[in-house]
């Protein structure tokens, strides 16, 4: 059946169709209507009926054979319209942050209601009581340049519109660690915010600390589990890409707490975004070493070896008594085994090689095959070897590889800094023991996503700490 075809003759009303449907008994139950001795047809049911069902063998359902969240039963993914709603989305708050304003009531202003107040909120304030401190201490202001490092003190909404002339498309990496809305934070901010005042308070930041972000900037966003999943749509809808999440290990699970708690909270999460549709994760650059290399392999004189082609690889195949294996000293002309389970079997060319062509040809257990044309090493070939005796994984000896001294791995999204949390008191001369964190997390996020000579902000500064590291790290 052309589902289209069905479709566009159920528009037009086609008469052909209409009988059809008419003359058969379920159908004419299902989508039509008796009214004074007439048939009303139902389009708009038939129409969701023959879009929505696959048509599938014994199938009773009207719905696709797929999983997904709908909304007018069309899938998320199908439709761009779908975003994040809350009350209080279509409006700016200015979150006053000062002593005087801990506990004053919120204000928002539409912006469709109040235009004039929100220009003149967000315009450009002017920055007064400027101080300069260098080694030799305190020192009177001449000059400003885009190079200072600037501690900006008051909202940081304001700050941010106040910031954008100059640093627009200039900022390479943003990370912040904002109130987590959990009622009972320790900063000083307002953390007693409800779901849709966060969301908006959070939603009028992050849009304008994504103009000051260049082409391959990112921003990091850490959280705990009361906001990240709310979080993560409202910040999909904002910024191009969602590169990835970190899990943070922050304490250790055994901890003992007070009786209030409902459980032992470990982890907090670090959502990281680009204004880059095409960025990518970097891989991390490790330098290969040559200890694991202490396989050689010796096809024994004289031996001949039968042959399979597999492919377009005519592979050559060894038994046991054919060839000897020696263990030696590591040296970089030696081999190294690798075991073909897990994620090698599916990700791995070797690995799918191996699943596809030998590992169903029950050879014999050390089964040795020469394989062609393999590898990224200088041999030009690969060797294969059968699962040994009582084992169910075969595997092959593997060169080190030529094409760089330094091998790339990705990056897990599991990191614990459980022991740095524990000494994070110790940091900075400063209070918020429970809010902190470590300078080495910090480190760790900006050697990842930027480089000596950038620009870095946080506009939930907090204890200082991002501040500190980059100052740090030039």
């Amino acid at each position: 059946m052309i589902k289209n075809t069905v479709i566009e003759a159920t528009l037009k009303l086609e008469p052909t169709l209409l009988n059809l449907l008419a003359n058969d008994a379920l159908t004419k139950k299902h989508f039509f209507t008796e009214l004074d001795n007439f048939l009303v047809f139902d389009k708009i049911k038939f129409q969701k009926f023959v879009s929505n069902k696959q048509f599938l063998p014994n199938s009773y359902t009207s719905f696709k054979n797929k999983i997904g969240l709908t909304t007018d039963d069309k899938y998320l993914t199908k439709s761009k319209e779908v975003v994040l709603s809350w009350a209080y989305k279509d409006c700016i708050l200015e979150g006053g942050q000062s002593k005087n304003e801990q506990k004053r009531k919120e204000i928002f202003w539409n912006q469709s209601l109040a235009p004039e107040e929100i220009d003149q909120l967000l315009e450009p304030k002017v920055l007064t009581n400027w101080k300069r401190y260098s080694q030799v201490g305190e020192e009177h202001v001449k000059n400003i340049s885009i190079a200072d490092n600037l501690v900006i003190k008051g909202n940081n909404l304001l700050a941010l519109h106040s910031l954008k002339q100059v640093y627009q498309g200039k900022i390479q990496c943003i990370y912040i660690d904002p109130p987590y809305n959990t009622g009972s934070d320790s900063f000083g901010y307002n953390d007693n915010f409800n779901q849709s005042t966060w969301l908006t308070f959070m939603k009028n930041r992050l849009e304008i600390a994504k103009k000051l972000l260049c082409k391959s900037g990112v921003l990091l966003v850490q959280c705990s589990f009361h906001q990240f999943a709310y979080l993560k749509v409202l910040m999909d809808e904002i910024f191009e890409k969602h590169l990835c999440d970190f899990t943070i290990q922050v304490r250790h699970p055994d901890r003992v707490l007070t009786g209030d708690k409902e459980f032992n909270d470990v982890i907090e999460y670090i959502l990281i975004y680009s204004n880059d549709a095409n960025k990518k994760m970097t891989h991390k650059e490790v330098l290969k070493t040559k200890d694991e290399y202490t396989t050689e392999i010796v096809i024994k004189e004289g031996e001949k070896p039968q042959e399979l082609q597999c492919d377009n690889k005519l592979v050559e195949i060894y038994q046991p008594h054919q060839y000897t294996i020696k263990s030696l000293e590591a040296d970089e002309n030696r081999l190294k085994r690798i075991s073909i389970r897990g994620s090698i079997r599916e990700k791995n060319s070797s690995g799918r090689f191996y699943v596809k062509h030998l590992e169903p040809l029950n050879f014999p257990p050390k089964t040795l095959f020469k394989v062609p044309d393999m590898g990224d090493d200088a041999l030009g070939h690969r060797f294969f070897y059968a699962a040994p005796l009582g084992r169910k994984n075969g595997g092959y000896y593997q060169g080190m590889p030529t094409s760089s001294k330094v091998t790339k791995k990705p990056y897990p999204n599991f990191y614990n800094f459980e022991k740095e949390y524990n000494n994070v008191s110790k940091q900075g001369d400063v209070l918020f023991r429970n809010g902190k964190k470590p300078e080495e997390l910090l480190k760790f996020l900006l050697e990842l996503f930027s480089k000596e000579g950038d620009i870095v902000l946080d506009y939930h500064l907090g204890s200082g700490t991002t501040a500190a590291v980059a100052h740090k790290m030039k």
